[in-house]
């Protein structure tokens, strides 16, 4: 999934799942969800849609759609490319990601 498309890796603790970020560099939404994985201390691979060719930009919008059937909002949290979060609500990715608060 998004072989087309370079991640930066972000080191931290695995919890069992790979996690891909798809967020705007510009989104103070996006900027929480980065802050909330730091937080947490959580491995994590992300990319800057924005800063994308526009094709690779709309090639990541309809391959996202496609697969989760969902339409793209950010940021974006895929996990294992089996589901994707859509958005950051901290209650959310507490419970999908099984950590305590």
């Amino acid at each position: 999934m998004f072989d087309y498309v370079e991640f930066s890796d972000v080191s931290g603790e695995s919890i069992g799942h790979d996690l891909k970020l798809i967020a705007l560099s510009t989104c103070g939404f996006c900027r929480r969800a980065i802050d909330f994985l730091k937080e947490h201390n959580i491995s994590y691979s992300n990319v800057y849609i924005d800063q994308q060719p526009v094709h690779i930009k709309q090639k990541i919008k309809d391959e996202f759609s496609e697969r989760f059937n969902k339409k793209i909002f950010y940021p974006a949290l895929i996990i294992d490319e089996e589901d994707a979060l859509i958005g950051f609500t901290e209650e959310v990715w507490i419970s999908n990601l099984g950590l305590e608060k």
